[in-house]
């Protein structure tokens, strides 16, 4: 994982709806860092499953908003780790406690900044998804090493 990378915090989201091939680039562009090598990025038939699902709201006039855009950039990161049906119901539980945009800035201070949040749900996928980054860059600069021998 990029450690230079940053998150756009939730005011930065466009705050004008998109059109889902808008929405691909967007979301692509900023998790592209987060990508490992087989990962292909997010996709309008993964969008399209995700709604029909239940995962995401329904487009309006085939725009998405910035709620629907924060959910996917959220999405995009924890599935690297966890099930889309994991992260759905992870997601679904926090929209209990909070405002869409309390928890996506509270996910982005802690990917960020390290900021701890207040909730513990979102400080550890957060630190999941930092390990389990962290673990593939180890492995992957140690299989460099042993290949430059």
């Amino acid at each position: 994982m990029n450690t230079c990378f940053s998150y756009p915090k939730w005011e930065e989201i466009p705050s004008i709806d998109l059109y889902l091939d808008q929405v691909l680039l967007y979301v692509n562009q900023v998790c592209a860092p987060v990508f490992t090598e087989k990962e292909k990025g997010l996709t309008a038939s993964m969008v399209n499953n995700y709604v029909k699902h239940g995962y995401l709201t329904k487009p309006d006039k085939k725009k998405y908003q910035r709620q629907q855009i924060a959910r996917l950039i959220a999405i995009t990161t924890l599935k690297s780790v966890f099930s889309i049906q994991e992260i759905a119901q992870t997601l679904n539980t926090l929209q209990t406690q909070a405002s869409s945009e309390q928890l996506y800035n509270a996910f982005v201070d802690y990917m960020n900044q390290g900021i701890d949040p207040s909730n513990p749900i979102i400080q550890s996928s957060c630190q999941t998804i930092k390990l389990y980054h962290h673990t593939l860059s180890l492995v992957t600069h140690h299989f460099e090493k042993e290949e430059t021998k």
